[in-house]
């Protein structure tokens, strides 16, 4: 099994480190989702709208539970930004990954 693949815990092999940060899981549907999107857009490191997300579930997650949120980016090209993300529980068990494309925004360019 291969670094990337939705059901390995072991870190992500890319040239560039991963995000790292520590969060509670939110109440309400989806927290993975909305732990995932905002991690991975902060990966960026520069304003980005998404275009595409997609998800992988794996152990559930709990309200207020502890959980750490990686993402990195895959690779970029002049407009979209590919990146990849996972939420592990405080027991190390892996809760969900993703993958999203979000398109690189001017914000210098008039409205």
């Amino acid at each position: 099994m291969n670094a990337s693949s939705p059901t390995s815990s072991a870190a992500p092999s890319t040239a560039a480190a991963p995000l790292i940060r520590t969060s509670q899981a939110p109440d309400g549907p989806a927290p993975a989702a909305a732990l995932l999107e905002p991690a991975m857009a902060g990966a960026i490191g520069e304003a980005a709208a998404p275009v595409s997300l997609t998800l992988d579930y794996g152990a559930p997650l709990i309200a207020g539970e502890t959980v750490t949120i990686e993402s990195w980016v895959e690779r970029a090209t002049r407009t979209l930004v590919f990146v990849h993300g996972r939420v592990l529980k405080g027991d190390g068990a892996l809760a969900a990954t993703g993958s999203a494309v979000f398109r690189k925004l001017d914000l210098s360019a008039p409205a």
